[in-house]
């Protein structure tokens, strides 16, 4: 192929070729978006046009390299910035790479060191070294790198598709890949056109078969697997110094990645909706690790293209703050909701809140970069929460420092949250309730899944599940996801409800096979200045042979108390049942009360109904996670992991598992039982729970208790709809006096009160 490519019947058949292809392929394309757009409904398709369809794309794709990740125009302010930070030399691999296992002496290795393996975790470091310094040394060194890889793709490949084992994590993840590319890419217009374009068509090749071969796409979840490449392919290698052949495929692999780019942001603009929710809730996932593919794609898009992210787009991303708010809890941690490790509850799963700092500074100021402008509630919430200047923006789960100042560079202005947020916020989508006191150290935070069913819930067995945090994990969520390999833990225990605070009958809880999958399970929601309140009918999600009704009422009373009536009948009165509050450590009980302390805090619990309630604690060594007359322990692989990541000596269960649990047992087999608690949190100063009384009014069971000069009267409907009346009287005056509302209460994006 002539270097130049100035040939213009060459060109025009070029043209015409990539013309043929996106003719054919935009128009499945269209018809994706166009179903999206319907799905989320008119207020998204109204601003469809502002998506470049497939065919327009490559018109917007700039001629000139760099274009992946940053472009000449952006390179004199992000050189500017790097060589303040003293990154033209080998410290820039910690920069780039967060540590990532690189070895002091790997960090820019001898030329005659480099053989043939995956040098793509140093790659990019080393070409943007490179850039910085214009050491010709090292450019020898990275045109080396990168054909030596290419020599490691294309074996792995093979015994990829041989059904080798080979080099899994290089094949599932992308990380090294894309490093590869933005190397090329940096040093594109440093090498010949024979060099580039060789090592061009080899990568091409090499990505599109993957893309033909491999199977495992998740951009309806994480995203940060190897379907991620093919857009970072396309960006970076299509050129009309290819082939007529590699040309074709360029465009293949390019048009792929856009799609599932469009399809991922699609998939995750409905399950934020316009609450900010995450479309995989477990949140030390969805911060740091699923939510780098949007920035990723920003980046990357905005270098390529020179153009402003689209509002569609923005308008997907543009709530993740308000996820992350809600989420988070002191100490950067979270609820430990859905598949979690459970291995302390932190955003990162390392036990590190200097880590988990960089991380939510990293993408928060992501936020701010990108949206600041367009959202500037949002990211004042982003500020707020991004609360310490001197947070180094780090934490990227993969090779590339976009989270950097380096390419994001944003001010750390000081902000305040809100003063008006509500006491509670209900995710549609996923239906979790979030409340709270405050946002303090000592605040009392809790979570109430009002749902359970629909495309972006748990996948778990825990509709009606709660969860309560104050200065430690009070009532939680047990067990531990697998790791690779799920194992035994995961199926026949951390995934059931017996892991959960729910409700078992004849020792089933819910089953995702019966599962009828509403929209929602939810059935009332409301929030003021006293109380929070949620309703969920969970009936459809238990064996239909066992459960005939189900429901459960959620009620917060801040800063500090609960209470939880359950109606509950089953089939047959044989068929036992089993109200389930799971603790850290073990807990005392007393009569119809019982109380459990974990981190700084203290969980008082009251059984009111039913009044001939046996209350029994299971747990302690080789009872941890019980379940059908036997335990379920952490396969020899997962408790090897769990010691390393929390550096301990000889492996114990960690608190944040859940090590016991509370069964409240009604006295007498019966279809029909009301489970009534009244749930008090504290700090460890506090020695005994809040006096209540209880009577029947007709069809109601009215609960009463008083918290200093406060008093509550809780009446709650036994039959017929759910729900029931609240009174909250204080010093004389009557603060709420009305039925708990049959409705759920609208919310949208900071849902800031009058």
């Amino acid at each position: 192929m002539n270097a130049n490519r100035s040939m213009v019947g060459v060109a025009g058949v070029l043209t015409g070729l990539a013309g043929l292809l996106f003719v054919c392929l935009t128009a499945n394309a269209a018809d994706d978006r166009d179903s999206r757009n319907g799905e989320r409904g008119a207020e998204h398709s109204a601003g469809a046009s502002s998506i470049p369809s497939t065919s327009e794309l490559v018109s917007l794709i700039r001629p000139d390299h760099p274009r992946l990740f940053f472009n000449k125009e952006m390179w004199p302010a992000m050189k500017t910035r790097a060589l303040e930070k003293g990154l033209d030399g080998p410290d820039a691999i910690y920069f780039f790479y967060n540590n990532a296992g690189v070895r002091p002496e790997k960090r820019f290795p001898p030329l005659a060191d480099i053989g043939t393996q995956d040098w793509g975790n140093i790659l990019a470091a080393s070409a943007f070294v490179y850039r910085l310094t214009g050491d010709q040394e090292l450019l020898e060194k990275v045109k080396r790198m990168l054909e030596k890889s290419l020599d490691f793709y294309d074996e792995q490949f093979a015994r990829y598709s041989n059904h080798e084992r080979g080099d899994n994590i290089g094949i599932r993840y992308p990380f090294t890949r894309i490093s590869w590319l933005a190397a090329l890419d940096w040093v594109w217009n440093d090498l010949t056109v024979e060099e580039r374009t060789a090592l061009s068509s080899r990568m091409i090749r090499y990505v599109h078969a993957m893309m033909e071969r491999y199977t495992d796409y998740h951009w309806d979840v994480s995203f940060y697997k190897w379907d991620a490449i093919p857009w970072y392919a396309g960006i970076a290698l299509l050129n009309d110094e290819l082939s007529p052949e590699d040309y074709r495929l360029a465009l293949a692999v390019l048009e792929r990645g856009y799609k599932d780019h469009g399809k991922m942001l699609a998939w995750r603009g409905r399950a934020r909706g316009d609450d900010g929710d995450f479309q995989y809730p477990s949140v030390e996932y969805a911060v740091p690790a699923t939510s780098q593919a949007e920035w990723s794609f920003y980046h990357s898009w905005r270098a390529a293209t020179s153009e402003e992210i689209p509002e569609p787009w923005a308008s997907q991303t543009a709530l993740f703050p308000l996820g992350v708010f809600w989420h988070m809890l002191p100490g950067y941690r979270h609820f430990g909701l859905y598949r979690s490790h459970h291995c302390g509850n932190y955003i990162m799963l390392t036990p590190s809140t200097e880590f988990a700092q960089r991380v939510i500074g990293g993408y928060l100021a992501q936020h701010i970069y990108f949206f600041q402008d367009q959202r500037p509630e949002v990211a004042r919430l982003a500020r707020a929460l991004w609360k310490d200047a001197e947070f180094k923006r780090g934490g990227k789960y993969g090779y590339l420092p976009i989270w950097s100042e380096i390419w994001s560079p944003v001010e750390a202005r000081g902000a305040t949250l809100p003063d008006n947020l509500p006491l509670a916020r209900h995710f549609e989508q996923s239906t979790i309730v979030f409340m709270r006191s405050g946002n303090g150290e000592e605040d009392t935070y809790a979570l109430f899944n009002n749902g359970g069913g629909g495309p972006y819930s748990s996948g778990q067995c825990d509709a009606t599940h709660f969860i309560i945090y104050r200065q430690g994990f009070l009532a939680l969520d047990s067990g531990t996801r697998g790791r690779f390999k799920p194992g035994m833990h995961h199926f026949e225990y951390s995934y059931r409800s017996v892991a959960h605070n729910c409700v078992l009958i004849d020792d089933s809880g819910q089953t995702a096979d019966n599962r009828e999958f509403p929209e929602s399970f939810a059935i009332a929601f409301e929030t003021d200045d006293h109380f929070s309140y949620a309703a969920s009918g969970a009936t459809s999600m238990y064996p239909r042979d066992k459960c005939a009704h189900m429901t459960r009422q959620f009620l917060f009373l801040a800063p500090d108390h609960f209470v939880v009536f359950d109606r509950v009948t089953s089939t047959q009165a044989e068929y036992a049942k089993k109200w389930l509050l799971h603790t850290a450590n073990e807990p005392v009980i007393s009569g119809k009360e019982f109380h459990a302390d974990q981190g700084q805090g203290r969980l008082f619990c009251r059984t009111v109904y039913p009044r001939d309630a046996e209350l029994v604690k299971i747990g302690g060594p080789g009872r941890e996670f019980w379940a059908r007359g036997k335990n379920w322990p952490l396969s020899d692989q997962r408790r090897e992991w769990v010691r390393r990541e929390l550096k301990q000596e000889a492996f114990h269960i960690p608190e944040t598992m859940g090590r016991w649990r509370v069964e409240v047992r009604p006295g007498a087999a019966r279809e029909q039982d009301y489970f009534l608690h009244l749930i008090q949190v504290s700090d460890q100063s506090v020695e005994e729970m809040v006096d209540s009384s209880v009577r029947e009014v007709g069809d109601r069971i009215e609960l009463t208790f008083t918290v200093g000069a406060r008093t509550y009267t809780i009446a709650l409907n036994k039959t017929g709809e759910v729900g029931g009346h609240i009174r909250i009287e204080e010093d004389g005056a009557m603060l709420v006096n009305r039925p708990l509302t049959q409705r759920i209460m609208p919310q949208a994006g900071l849902a800031l009160e009058e």
